[in-house]
């Protein structure tokens, strides 16, 4: 291999990945940009708040009291929907309701097999039908939301144009493990957030997911949205091939907590999962591909090369590029201890990267005891 073709394979790369960063990062800035220019109207939309729950007797009753906890202006309402649960959610929830008259609780009736509605698509769907709020907040049952997550989203909507608002969630770790799971999902939201900006959506996660109810019904709500196994992916592309608004806001207010996955095991079956959702993303996700296997092939050719130095700036231009890229981010939502993991945290997650065509090759994808092709 010549050494001029070897100059040029870094050169690209980097060039490459530095266009990547700076797109991202602008993306980032204009978005967040956008949420600090929404001011919340005096009179607040009526709110749903929907949370699917299966087989969660150790987490639902802390979700549901911090979303009861909140502080809000206007009026809002919560709906579990109890989806087959086999477990004490149920016992959990009636207890719940004892104590919370308000709380309604749905549980998901078994219809004909239909390929569109199953899954957390249907729970969700069930979950917004028996809802009454001009605005759907989702959350998930291992998640727990702050004070003002309700007043913060749900002031977004005070624009008319805005028909959906995915936002941050942020994992409390305090293994190793679970910090780079912690970087990892704000790093992902961070890429997300700038893709609305940029107009290009990317992403976003289910459990903190708000919607104008009058665009999920004009979209004919999930049983006319193909079936997703990122069923919020799905939701996005819909919405984002209409006229109205997409808002992704970076807030400490607007942020929910989820757990992490405890064994590697289940953090590889999530990855998969996240993996065969993505490929709805057509030429964004080729875009993003060849732009991360830009840099593995110089570091590659470093390696072939023997360019150890090389190597070792590729590695570091990585790590500074996506650092600069999150930063924000991790400032915004109070979690600035992660960045010390953040040298560390990047090569475990580009070896992740590296096996992800490889979830491909597995056809059905299996999530909390459901298979799904």
């Amino acid at each position: 291999m010549s050494q001029d073709l070897v100059q040029t394979i870094f050169s690209t790369a980097i060039i490459i990945y530095i266009v990547r960063s700076l797109l991202f990062g602008y993306g980032a800035f204009l978005e967040r940009s956008r949420s600090r220019r929404s001011l919340p109207s005096a009179s607040m939309p009526t709110v749903s708040v929907v949370i699917p729950a299966r087989n969660e007797e150790h987490n639902i009753e802390q979700c549901v009291r911090s979303v009861m906890a909140n502080t809000y202006a206007g009026t809002y309402e919560v709906v579990v929907v109890n989806d087959r649960s086999t477990d004490r959610t149920g016992a959990i929830l009636a207890e719940l309701c004892r104590e919370f008259p308000s709380l309604i609780v749905h549980n998901t009736v078994e219809a004909a097999p239909d390929e569109v509605l199953r899954g957390k698509p249907r729970a969700l769907d069930q979950g917004i039908a028996v809802s009454r709020g001009e605005v759907v907040m989702m959350t998930d049952a291992d998640c727990i939301v702050e004070p003002g997550w309700i007043q913060t989203i749900a002031g977004l909507f005070s624009d008319p144009r805005t028909g959906l608002v995915p936002s941050f969630t942020v994992i409390e770790g305090r293994s190793l493990f679970e910090k780079f799971q912690a970087l990892e999902w704000i790093f992902n939201h961070t890429l997300a957030s700038a893709g609305v900006g940029l107009r290009q959506p990317l992403g976003c996660f289910g459990n903190n997911l708000s919607m104008r109810r009058s665009v999920y019904d004009e979209l004919g709500g999930y049983r006319s949205i193909q079936f997703s196994v990122t069923e919020d992916l799905a939701l996005l592309q819909a919405v984002a091939a209409t006229t109205w608004s997409i808002r992704y806001p970076c807030s400490y207010a607007g942020r929910v907590v989820t757990l992490p996955v405890k064994s590697f095991s289940s953090f590889v079956r999530q990855h998969q999962r996240w993996t065969k959702g993505g490929q709805a993303l057509g030429w964004r996700a080729a875009i993003f591909v060849i732009s991360s296997a830009s840099l593995w092939l110089a570091m590659a050719t470093a390696i072939v090369a023997g360019q150890w130095q090389w190597l070792a700036i590729l590695l570091a231009g990585r790590i500074f590029l996506d650092f600069l890229v999150i930063l924000p981010s991790l400032r915004i939502l109070r979690v600035s201890s992660l960045q010390l993991y953040f040298p560390i945290a990047v090569p475990f997650l580009m070896l992740i990267e590296l096996v992800i065509p490889f979830f491909l090759l597995k056809r059905s994808v299996v999530w909390k005891g459901q298979t799904f092709r």
